[in-house]
């Protein structure tokens, strides 16, 4: 008798995410989870639209890569850039990968994803994520001008 697999098979999850920014922080809810295929997910894009008509809060969206690293691949980069191009706005890339998660900022239909500071997941699906001001260094300490 032949035995069914013990592994479970791991694939990545999507979420919409709705929500404000205020700079430098990003506020979100992680809604409408999607499971996808190993190397992809897909979400109801509609479904996306409608809402950000009706509300206007989408702020980003949320994935897993469950083999590989928190880093946008050329798929999400595309994915992304054509979103923020289509709702006239700034974008989130979340990847949660090993536990961790990494945020991405895509503000056109032409930008590259800039890696944000830091970003939180805390219980009921909430996500903080945070800017550096542009106004501060790497080491987070004001710049002063002709320094």
């Amino acid at each position: 008798m032949a035995r069914a697999s013990a592994t479970k098979r791991i694939v990545e999850n999507c979420w919409v995410l709705v929500g404000e920014h205020k700079r430098p922080f990003w506020h979100a809810r992680r809604v409408r989870p999607t499971r996808g295929k190993p190397a992809s997910v897909e979400f109801d894009a509609a479904w996306v639209l409608r809402r950000e008509e009706e509300q206007g809060d989408v702020v980003g969206f949320y994935h897993t890569h469950p083999s590989g690293p928190p880093q946008p691949s050329s798929r999400d980069d595309r994915t992304m850039r054509a979103w923020a191009g289509a709702l006239g706005k700034p974008l989130l890339c979340l990847i949660e990968a090993d536990g961790a998660v990494a945020a991405f900022r895509y503000d056109d239909d032409e930008s590259a994803g800039a890696q944000l500071a830091a970003c939180e997941r805390f219980a009921r699906s909430v996500v903080i994520a945070y800017e550096a001001d542009r106004a501060h260094d790497k080491q987070g300490k004001a710049r002063h001008d002709g320094q």
